[in-house]
């Protein structure tokens, strides 16, 4: 439904959030960390669109390389973008992992899942999440049933990194 009205607000407001976001991003990330950032920004996401996040993060207490916890952001961004755009969703819920050897991000909503048509039908969003994983040599996969939600899973190995 064009006109389900999270995603009609998520779209008057998606130039504003996307700029304002772009510009704080990098000192977000250097003073909150990935998982602050992401904190940061769900409360804004909730309050444009009124879908509900919450945030499971774990980490073993080692830092994330700055480019990698920048993309993790876009990814993130892109995949509420998606959930905003498409899934007529009430919640998500992001899980974050973070280890010596990779750093791995789960997103979830319950909207309207994946149709079987989806990835060739204007999946440009689905596109980006995938480049920008395969980029630093990770993995993405998109799950979804009809009706039912869908789950975005990134990992990034760090192992070159360290």
């Amino acid at each position: 439904m064009r006109n389900h009205p999270a995603r009609i607000k998520y779209a008057q407001l998606d130039d504003t959030l996307t700029s304002i976001s772009a510009e704080l991003a990098a000192v977000l990330l250097d003073t909150l960390g990935l998982a602050g950032t992401i904190e940061w920004h769900m409360g804004r996401y909730q309050k444009c669109t009124g879908v509900l996040c919450e945030l499971s993060a774990s980490a073993t207490g080692f830092e994330l390389p700055e480019e990698y916890a920048a993309t993790i952001f876009d990814i993130y961004n892109e995949a509420l973008g998606n959930v905003a755009r498409h899934a007529r969703a009430s919640r998500v819920a992001i899980g974050l992992a973070v280890t010596p050897h990779e750093v791995t991000m789960v997103v979830s909503d319950n909207g309207i899942g994946l149709r079987k048509d989806s990835p060739a039908r204007g999946a440009s969003g689905m596109a980006a999440i995938r480049a920008r994983a395969e980029a630093h040599a990770g993995f993405c996969e998109f799950a979804g049933v009809r009706n039912a939600g869908t789950t975005v899973t990134v990992s990034l190995p760090l192992a070159a990194v360290a």
